[in-house]
């Protein structure tokens, strides 16, 4: 956790943001620092009542409501590191067959990664990368950022992270539950180093390994926290952007709340979905099916300014998106990005 992004953002306990109260959350005495990032340490809420502490594991943060519930689940993968041979890895891999949660967490690492950061390798794989990053340039076009620090909500791999920061000169947070994703980014932010399975064909992976320096990285931070409950006061963030997350929330409505809770006034909003809606991650009771659905929403809580037409608060880009499972198989999605900014009450309008 870099001390830049902890004094700028000012982080406050998630669980008692659950209740409606910003209690800051304080560094505890003992932490590892290391030229200005905390390695480990425990973050401890100042709330007389509450006393939670948070841990910062491998220079992340793990801000989340129940952190006892999220270690249960995802301990074993942060203790688990990486396997420094790729024949290790591969040997792993075919013992432990391609159902295993190894492999499963390989699949998403692959699919991610390539389309991440594919773009750092030369030749090998047809399929298109860049999907996401495709998305928040057409996005930034069309709605720059305003003044104030970015969030990037479920950043997975982290490419936007770094993308944002370097647009905008400001510090850039990245934000996912997914340990095994984001440490995709921490890797390249921490390190300096893409490092990724690709899945060629059945449980065959072939490792990618490069160098990068990429702009933005000065600026950017990775922490795990959960979208529908942000560890942040309102009007913290000058731009947000939720690419394809909607569909992967069991709340979709509340992620568009937050989302409009955090960004200070007239802060922007770039958010992206292709509607590909599933039980396990959404209850159908809760989906937006469809574009007018979620557009009804945004509608809500990015109202419109006096004047405006009633199309609508949010201007509406349609683009098409990749997702690359392996060598024979790519999934062509047409996502629709909605671009909305947040009504500046005191003056009475809304920026462009």
């Amino acid at each position: 956790m870099r001390l830049l992004h902890h004094e700028t953002l000012k982080p406050v306990c998630p669980a008692c943001r659950q209740t409606g109260v910003g209690h800051p959350l304080a560094l505890e005495a003992g932490a590892v620092v290391v030229e200005g990032d905390v390695r480990t340490g425990i973050l401890r809420c100042s709330g007389p009542a509450c006393g939670r502490a948070y841990p910062i594991l491998s220079g992340t943060p793990i801000l989340v409501p129940d952190v006892s519930s999220w270690l249960a689940a995802n301990l074993h993968l942060v203790l688990q590191g990486e396997v420094e041979s790729e024949a290790v890895e591969s040997l792993l891999g075919d013992a432990l067959g391609p159902d295993a949660a190894f492999n499963v967490v390989r699949q998403q690492q692959s699919t991610y990664g390539h389309d991440h950061y594919g773009d750092v390798f030369s030749g090998g794989v047809a399929a298109p990368t860049g999907s996401v990053r495709q998305a928040l340039a057409q996005a930034l076009a069309h709605l720059p950022a305003k003044a104030g620090p970015s969030i990037d909500l479920g950043c997975a791999a982290g490419r936007t992270t770094f993308d944002l920061a370097a647009a905008t000169g400001r510090p850039a947070l990245g934000i996912d539950l997914n340990w095994h994703l984001l440490r995709l980014g921490r890797t390249v932010l921490d390190d300096g180093h893409v490092l990724y399975p690709l899945r060629r064909s059945g449980n065959r992976f072939e490792r990618r390994s490069a160098r990068v320096n990429l702009p933005g990285a000065a600026l950017c931070d990775f922490w795990i926290a959960d979208a529908l409950a942000l560890p942040f006061a309102g009007g913290t963030f000058g731009y947000l952007s939720a690419f394809n997350v909607l569909d992967c929330v069991s709340r979709p409505t509340a992620l568009i709340a937050e989302a409009q809770r955090v960004l200070k006034a007239e802060g922007g909003l770039a958010l992206s979905t292709p509607f590909d809606w599933a039980t396990h991650a959404t209850p159908p009771n809760e989906w937006l099916d469809g574009p007018a659905a979620a557009r009804a929403v945004l509608q809500g809580h990015f109202p419109a300014p006096a004047g405006a037409p009633a199309s609508g608060t949010a201007q509406e880009l349609r683009l098409p998106w990749h997702v690359r499972l392996h060598d024979n198989a790519v999934v062509h999605y047409e996502a629709y990005v909605f671009l909305a900014s947040k009504k500046d009450v005191s003056s009475g309008h809304q920026a462009a």
